[in-house]
């Protein structure tokens, strides 16, 4: 009897133990945990102090973010800022999902540096240090693009992360099948047309509808690919297979504003990709549209793929411009 109280007190006492080392290693472990990056795309702290602040560095930052974001229907800026001196960056504001930390020390070289993940996943931070603030302008002038592509890229590739866990399984069959493509669409998005070579994606939310529409061409039956071929392709699919609310209404490009051409890289695929404004013909209605075409050399195909926007006056085009960018961005050629 004595004996198993003896064993009793032991096994108790190891069980106590046991439980205590367990419980400090979760709290260890926990430590390394980090949470998703709050805020939505286009959100940017600055961290400075009041000094920089005052200084020219404001002014450049702002103009920075100000920059109007390309071809929307009214003028919104590319990035929203918010500022926190150093000692207040703590807590919910760490978990920004893009950073700019600006310090000045004259011990420090200036310097810009590009880090992920730091506080919360899915985050990006530029750290910039300063040895004197009238170094800034030179030294941002230099990285501008570099800064501009981690932040804003890092963004399209953090939708395309989410989008990837919620994907449309079912559209992203039909499209594989039909067009040999591989595409990341999030849910949400109804299929309204399907044709021989085309197809016709739709998302309808309260003030908002974003479109996604897929068209391949034989490559023998096109006496060109140069640009200005490209967008009469364009027209042409939005004349033929896009129409507006009311007969002899439909799609076209908007030709009185500028339509930016770019020779891009997606997935390691030359890409032509087509941003401007879309309208309909006879009637008052339009939006931003991003276009792009692959060519599909194993099938002799090209193939277009347009996302476009239709949005209240009211809404932020940029927010839904980027998600489009996303879902093209995923497209590879199988």
């Amino acid at each position: 009897m004595k004996y198993n109280t003896i064993l009793s007190h032991h096994l108790t006492h190891s069980l106590v133990l046991l439980c205590f080392l367990y419980l400090s290693a979760c709290v260890n472990l926990g430590t390394d945990i980090k949470n998703r990056a709050i805020g939505t795309p286009g959100e940017v702290l600055v961290v400075m102090d009041n000094n920089i602040q005052q200084s020219q560095v404001q002014k450049i930052i702002q103009a920075f973010a100000n920059a109007e974001f390309p071809n929307l229907p009214q003028s919104e800026p590319t990035f929203k800022l918010t500022t926190v001196i150093p000692k207040n960056f703590e807590g919910h504001f760490r978990a920004y999902r893009n950073i700019i930390i600006i310090q000045q020390s004259i011990l420090s070289k200036t310097d810009v540096s590009f880090q992920r993940n730091v506080w919360a996943l899915q985050q990006q931070v530029v750290d910039i240090t300063l040895s004197d603030t009238n170094d800034f302008a030179d030294l941002f002038k230099a990285h501008e693009k570099e800064i501009f592509d981690f932040i804003y890229q890092g963004d399209i590739s953090n939708i395309q992360n989410a989008n990837l866990k919620v994907a449309d399984a079912a559209a992203q069959r039909f499209i594989k099948q039909k067009h040999n493509l591989y595409l990341v669409i999030p849910p949400g998005f109804r299929l309204v047309k399907d044709t021989a070579n085309f197809c016709w994606f739709r998302l309808d939310r309260l003030e908002t509808d974003m479109h996604l529409v897929i068209q391949s061409f034989d490559m023998d039956s096109l006496p060109a690919i140069h640009n200005r071929a490209l967008l009469a392709l364009l027209d042409r699919v939005g004349k033929e297979y896009i129409p507006g609310p009311y007969a002899l209404t439909f799609k076209q490009t908007e030709k009185n504003l500028p339509i930016l051409f770019s020779k891009i890289s997606i997935n390691e695929q030359n890409v032509t990709e087509l941003r401007g404004l879309w309208r309909v013909e006879g009637y008052f209605m339009g939006g931003p549209f991003v276009t792009i075409f692959i060519k599909d050399d194993s099938r002799n195909k090209l193939l277009m793929l347009d996302g476009f926007v239709h949005a209240a006056q009211n809404q932020n085009k940029a927010y839904y411009v980027r998600q489009i960018e996303a879902i093209l961005h995923s497209v590879k050629i199988l």
